[in-house]
């Protein structure tokens, strides 16, 4: 993720105008009011969009091909769009001391996971990270690819605090090169799984920081470590449940925000409990 300008916080995680913690891995202009962040995935590769038939052949064997939920579809009973307002809910919401953003090794890839669908995370700013982790048989995967975002403070003047102000500053302004593969299976065209219009717009959202938050910011700073309006867009993947066993989940994307560059690797067991 990557820090932007005035007011309020934008970026795959933006949130206010003030000095990111450099655990973050981010930074932000000075000034009185929120900030920008973005979130994202790096690398340069551009994937060449392929049919089904030559993706299945390329893989060898249908039955291994993962079953990626279409961008125009209500995977687990919502869309691409809810989806992403959840994760960036998940992701901002747990503390800077256990966040998967800024871990290492996969070591708190656990964090606040409930339901049937489990979310990973790239990086608080740019960067290379390989992690492990262990993920229990049935759950689907989410995660971005690469985005942005931008998270207004209640004490910000009311025209920063408008529907229409914080989707511009929490929308992708640049084009996005985006790889991305599960196992031996490249996925073709990564960029359609796009929380934009022309995808699976995102709705309209607020998020609750935690003390000790990512972006080392108290009441005095954010009233009530509240983000409202927030708003997101990016590309991400929903990705049905893989079967029990080890599984390799790669992503490398550039672009959604100026430098944004991340490249991300998951080494997942899947667990049969």
């Amino acid at each position: 993720m990557k820090v932007a300008p005035p007011l309020s916080v934008i970026g795959l995680f933006g949130i206010m105008a003030l000095p990111l913690t450099a655990a973050a891995g981010g930074h932000c202009p000075g000034r009185d009011r929120g900030c920008a962040v973005e979130y994202g995935v790096s690398g340069s590769a551009v994937v060449v969009a392929q049919s089904t038939a030559q993706v299945v052949a390329a893989a060898g064997d249908f039955d291994m091909v993962p079953s990626i939920a279409p961008i125009n579809t209500m995977p687990e009973g919502q869309t691409y769009g809810r989806w992403a307002t959840q994760w960036f809910q998940w992701a901002i919401g747990i503390p800077l001391a256990e966040n998967p953003l800024v871990d290492t090794s996969g070591a708190k890839c656990t964090q606040r996971q409930v339901d049937e669908v489990w979310f990973l995370a790239g990086s608080f700013g740019a960067g290379t990270f390989v992690r492990s982790c262990n993920v229990p048989a049935g759950k689907s995967l989410f995660f971005p690819l690469i985005n942005n975002f931008y998270g207004a403070f209640l004490s910000d003047p009311p025209a920063t605090r408008t529907e229409e102000y914080v989707r511009a500053n929490g929308s992708c302004t640049e084009p996005a090169q985006i790889s991305a593969s599960i196992d031996n299976f490249a996925v073709p065209n990564p960029n359609r799984f796009f929380t934009g219009p022309s995808g699976s717009q995102s709705p309209i959202f607020n998020v609750q920081m935690p003390p000790g938050n990512v972006f080392g910011v108290d009441e005095s700073v954010a009233p009530e470590l509240v983000l409202s309006p927030s708003a997101e867009q990016g590309y991400y993947l929903f990705v049905r449940p893989l079967r029990p066993g080890k599984h390799t989940v790669h992503w490398t994307a550039s672009g959604c925000t100026p430098g944004n560059v991340q490249d991300i690797t998951y080494h997942l067991t899947v667990v049969d409990e």
